[in-house]
């Protein structure tokens, strides 16, 4: 069976973009494969890495997804990168304040804040 892409990559000077396609992240089959492809969509060289999640038109995320970003900022802090959010929803804010890992991820109101802010590394 094809897997359906989830995400959206992005290449700009200073980072990947990954913007996802779906307004719901939140089903087990949908986070696994938002997670493989943005594993697959990021190099593996040892550079450091730079990346901007954009969440524009994202409605609904679940805990699983939250697990997936935290393992995926580990893996962008092990290389000196940086990670950044943005385009969130009230509702989607309201979850990471309220998870407190708003406190883990840098999150930026839009992806020019977003890319702005990367490329002061």
């Amino acid at each position: 069976m094809p897997v359906t892409p989830r995400i959206e990559v992005a290449e700009s000077d200073f980072a990947r973009v990954v913007r996802f396609k779906d307004r719901m992240v939140f089903d087990e089959r949908t986070v696994r494969e938002v997670g493989e492809q943005i594993g697959a969509a990021l190099p593996n060289d040892g550079k450091p890495l730079h990346v901007v999640l954009d969440f524009s038109g994202v409605d609904m995320i679940s805990s699983s997804l939250l697990g997936k970003l935290i393992l995926l900022q580990r893996r962008i802090d092990s290389t000196g990168g940086r990670l950044r959010l943005c385009e969130l929803s009230p509702t989607i804010q309201a979850v990471f304040r309220t998870s407190n890992l708003d406190r883990l991820f840098a999150i930026d109101r839009d992806r020019a804040a977003a890319l702005s802010s990367v490329s002061m590394t």
